[in-house]
């Protein structure tokens, strides 16, 4: 009996599961087909996304649909209108083009049908942060200040404290102004960014959940010549490591969410995404 107990217990909380999985997204999970579909059911962020601009979509069809008094017909301009956009993003074939092309379509959605949508509830004041800038010289209040920014999603002043330019490596490329030429899919996965208005619109792939993460558990380590010099037991360079003498790296276990501080102008900066061979 107790057995039996358990095993109807255990069976309910899969149940459970399954169905908060399957709720994340704006579309059940358990029906998804293809292989667009089941990226965003395995992705948090992507679900997040996908519910969220159905959640406008919904707000913007029922302002929208109707019928026309001059002709009589039916008109649906948001659901022709996302159909072509769902034949766009289902051309994907990696996380970080499906969440682009979430994020540019809710901006878009956002911006073309802001009177459809209903006003925004004032965005909370946000607690005042006193970073000390003037003291980013020394790179443990640099760094202390940017886990703070990051932690309240203070995207000027992450900006603020990255260099201009930021440049993205983790493709080869940089894909700035004068670098060698990026194809198109380069240039929409790349982090790079000229200046801080283009750090701020690029924070997500700048300051990602993993950056996120490791910035949390401190996971910060200087130059070490035993891991960066790239000598061998002779003393010869044979490749050298992602840092130099100076700078400071942001570990992670995938390198593409590894980041590198370096000093730019006398105090210390987000400065790149490395690059590896």
């Amino acid at each position: 009996m107790f057995r039996s107990a358990t095993f109807r217990a255990c069976a309910a909380l899969a149940l459970l599961a399954v169905a908060a999985v399957s709720q994340a997204a704006g579309f059940d999970c358990r029906r998804a087909r293809t292989q667009v579909e089941k990226t965003i059911c395995a992705d948090a962020e992507l679900s997040r996304l996908d519910s969220e601009m159905n959640e406008l979509y919904k707000q913007i069809r029922a302002e929208t649909r109707g019928v026309d008094g001059d002709t009589g017909r039916q008109v649906d301009p948001i659901a022709a209108e996302n159909a072509r956009w769902l034949a766009g993003r289902n051309e994907c074939r990696d996380p970080a083009c499906i969440r682009d092309a979430y994020q540019q379509r809710i901006a878009q959605m956002r911006r073309d049908w802001a009177q459809a949508l209903p006003p925004e509830p004032a965005a909370a004041a946000k607690p005042k942060n006193d970073y000390r800038f003037d003291r980013h010289g020394d790179f443990k209040v640099f760094i202390a200040d940017l886990r703070k920014a990051v932690a309240a999603d203070d995207r000027a002043a992450v900006a603020k404290m990255t260099a201009q330019p930021f440049a993205d490596f983790s493709r080869g490329s940089s894909c700035l102004p004068g670098n060698d030429p990026c194809d198109a899919q380069q240039r929409k996965q790349s982090a790079s960014a000229r200046n801080e208005a283009e750090a701020v619109a690029k924070y997500d792939r700048i300051v990602t959940a993993a950056v996120r993460a490791a910035l949390k558990a401190n996971r910060v380590r200087g130059y070490s010549r035993k891991l960066d010099s790239g000598e061998d037991e002779n003393g010869e360079v044979q490749a050298p490591g992602v840092i130099e003498p100076g700078e400071y790296l942001l570990e992670n276990d995938d390198i593409h969410s590894q980041r590198v501080f370096k000093r730019v102008d006398g105090v210390y900066k987000l400065q790149r995404i490395p690059f590896y061979s």
